[in-house]
C-alpha cells in the first residue's frame, strides 16, 4: 500500500480523533476516581516538600477544603493519565507517518512519557522544597507565615508541570530535526544561545531565584539539548544509510519529504 492510498479520509480522521479524545479522557475520570480513593496517601506527597512547620494548610471558606480536594484529584489525575494521552496523541498522529515511522510510536510515545514524569518527579524531590524553603523564609521575622490550601497546591501542581514539559525538549527538537525544519549543524551551531535560553527558563520557571534552583533546572536542561543533538545526529546517520541502500539496490529510496539532507 501506498502512502497516499494509506491516507485517511476527513470523516477517517475526526472519527478517529473522536475516539482518541473519548480514551483520554475515560483514562483521565479513571485515574482521578483512583486518586479520590487514595488521597490520604496523595495529600501526604504533596505536603512533603512544605517544611514541617507549613505542613497544616490554611482555609478561607466552608467551600475550600472540598474545590481544593477535587483540584488535587484533577492535577494528580493528568499527572498519572499523561503516559495513556500521550500515547492517545502519538496514535492518532500515526496515519501521518510512513509504515516503518508508526512501528516507532510506540517507543517515541513511551520516551515523551518518561521525559514528562521523569521531569515532574526531578522537580519534586529536587527542586520544590527547597524553592518552598526560601520562598517562606524570606524575611520570616516580618510576616507571620501561613500557607493557603488552594494557593499552595496550585503553585505545586503548575510548577510541576512546568519541569514535566520542559523536560520534553529532546523530543522537540528531535522531531524538529526529523522534519526538517533545523538540522544537526544548526543546533550545534547555536549552542550557546541555546545555553542562554535554557538558563532564562530556568530562572522563569524556577520556584525562587536562588542559585541552587535554577542551577537545578539549567543543567538537566544542557544536559538533555546535548542528548537531543546525539540523537538527532544518529537518526540522520542511519537514514542516509537506509536511503544509500535503497539506492544501491535499484529500488525507491523511503518518502521522508521532511527530512532535510544536510550532513549531521
Amino acid at each position: 500500500m501506498t502512502r497516499d492510498q494509506d491516507r485517511m479520509t476527513l470523516m477517517e480522521h475526526l472519527g478517529e480523533l473522536r475516539r482518541r479524545l473519548f480514551i483520554s479522557a475515560i483514562s483521565l475520570v479513571v485515574c482521578m476516581l483512583t486518586v479520590a480513593i487514595l488521597q490520604k496517601y496523595v495529600f501526604k506527597l504533596l505536603m512533603h516538600p512544605l517544611p514541617p512547620a507549613h505542613r497544616h494548610l490554611l482555609t478561607l471558606s466552608p467551600s475550600e477544603p472540598l474545590l481544593v480536594s477535587l483540584q488535587v484529584w484533577l492535577y494528580a489525575g493528568l499527572i498519572v493519565a499523561a503516559p495513556i494521552v500521550i500515547y492517545e496523541f502519538w496514535a492518532f498522529v500515526g496515519p501521518a507517518f510512513t509504515t516503518g515511522e508508526r512501528r516507532r510510536i510506540m517507543p517515541i510515545a513511551g520516551i515523551t512519557a518518561f521525559l514528562f514524569l521523569g521531569g515532574i518527579v526531578f522537580g519534586y524531590w529536587a527542586v520544590l522544597p527547597r524553592g518552598l524553603q526560601f520562598l517562606l523564609g524570606w524575611n520570616a521575622n516580618f510576616f507571620q507565615v501561613q500557607v493557603q490550601a488552594a494557593a499552595y497546591l496550585s503553585f505545586a501542581a503548575w510548577f510541576l508541570v512546568a519541569f514535566g514539559a520542559v523536560f520534553e525538549m529532546p523530543v522537540i527538537l528531535v522531531g524538529l530535526v526529523r522534519f526538517g525544519v533545523i538540522d544537526v549543524k544548526f543546533l550545534r551551531k547555536h549552542r550557546r544561545a541555546a545555553i542562554v535560553i535554557n538558563a532564562v527558563v530556568a530562572a522563569v520557571a524556577t520556584p525562587s531565584q536562588d542559585a541552587f534552583s535554577m542551577l537545578a533546572m539549567f543543567i538537566p536542561l544542557v544536559v538533555l539539548y546535548e542528548v537531543a543533538i546525539v540523537v538527532a545526529a544518529v537518526m540522520m546517520r542511519r537514514h542516509r544509510r537506509a536511503v544509500a541502500a535503497k539506492l544501491a539496490a535499484g529500488d525507491e529510496p523511503p518518502e521522508d519529504e521532511g527530512v532535510s539532507p544536510t550532513p549531521a
